[in-house]
């Protein structure tokens, strides 16, 4: 009961009280996870360094503790940076963490080599987060490495639809289907962009 009341509190943004529950309850990750975002970076890494503290997450915290400092001397894994980094990016948009998020996805390039996907990741970061631009181009440099990645193709289209080009965004999604015809999210998307399309000719 009480490690679900921490859930609630974290999701809430109610940090303070969700660390008192995770500690009380031996989570030492998500302890620290809640003392970064109460900008406490000193015990964030004291709860991830901890000797008691068993999640393999917090390797990938201490990863971004460097990283939001503009340090890359620890570098990630492979499925660390895939399951996490989004997560980190996500969290200190929505809690204005501004410069640490800016930081984070500024070690892309490292972040590149930890995962080839990485640019891909951000984009999908930065398109969830209203940062259209951004997103395409994050888009563009992962395809300039995985010229065949139909969901970064997606992404830009969804980016461009958002940014009242339709055009490039049919362009793109065609692009997609093109490589995988039966590739669903972009089916439906092409539908809603050709419904927009005619709305706009039919005024």
């Amino acid at each position: 009961m009480n490690q679900n009341s921490a859930y609630d509190y974290f999701y809430k943004h109610q940090y303070q009280n969700a660390l008192n529950i995770f500690i009380n309850e031996k989570e030492y990750y998500h302890a620290g996870l809640c003392s970064l975002l109460l900008k406490d970076t000193k015990n964030a890494e004291k709860f991830w360094r901890m000797k008691k503290n068993v999640c393999p997450a917090s390797d990938f915290g201490l990863c971004v503790l460097g990283m939001i400092n503009l340090k890359t001397d620890k570098k990630p894994s492979f499925f660390q940076t895939r399951a996490q980094l989004e997560v980190y990016i996500n969290l200190f948009i929505e809690n204005n963490l501004t410069e640490w998020a800016e930081n984070l996805i500024s070690c892309s390039d490292f972040l590149f080599f930890s995962n080839p996907e990485s640019y891909k990741f951000i984009a999908r970061a930065l398109y969830a987060n209203g940062y259209f631009q951004l997103a395409i181009n994050f888009c563009k440099k992962s395809l300039n490495y995985m010229y065949s990645d139909p969901e970064a193709l997606l992404i830009m289209s969804q980016c461009y639809y958002l940014l009242k080009d339709n055009g490039e965004a049919l362009h793109l999604v065609n692009k997609v289907l093109d490589m995988v015809p039966e590739y669903f999210p972009a089916m439906v998307f092409k539908k809603i962009i050709k419904e927009e399309i005619e709305k706009k000719y039919n005024k």
